[in-house]
């Protein structure tokens, strides 16, 4: 499997959501700063309420621009079976039922799932990431969800 391309992909996903959130923004922002939407009384709050909004939206776009930037900067590392699991692994883990998932350990973009693919992008500061971290193949894990234990056995590592 191409570690690189699914990196692109991670990428371009990314960027997909830029776009979609300055488009997003520019209508907060419009609607913060309408005339239409200037206070007429003290709890009329709408102006104020796309502020907010606005605000977060910003915070949010800045974060995922951060996100590509440290992306781009990612070295691919391939994996052997006798390797620990760090960033950059792709990794087959098997649950209690025999499902089996992909993760793909990456610094950032936690929860990004790579299109027309199974594998979800996870980061060390995820419980399921940090747990996999120093793992070998064949390792077990365990995660708390909630209060559910999930316990995964490491199968392949790539």
């Amino acid at each position: 499997m191409d570690k690189q391309a699914l990196l692109e992909d991670v990428i371009t996903q990314l960027e997909q959501n830029v776009a979609a959130l300055m488009s997003a923004m520019e209508k907060t922002v419009d609607a913060a700063t309408n005339e239409e939407t200037v206070p007429e009384h003290k709890y009329d709050t709408l102006a104020l309420e796309a502020s907010y909004l606005a605000h977060g939206q910003a915070v949010r776009l800045e974060q995922i621009k951060n996100d590509i930037a440290l992306l781009r900067k990612t070295q691919v590392k391939a994996f052997s079976s006798q390797d620990r699991i760090k960033l950059t692994a792709l990794v087959d883990l098997e649950d209690s039922d025999g499902v089996v998932n992909q993760f793909f350990v990456l610094p950032c973009a936690g929860g990004v799932s790579i299109k027309g693919m199974t594998i979800k992008v996870v980061t060390p500061q995820s419980p399921l990431g940090n747990a996999l971290l120093g793992q070998t193949l064949d390792d077990e894990v365990t995660v708390t969800i909630g209060e559910q234990p999930m316990h995964y056995a490491i199968i392949n590592l790539i």
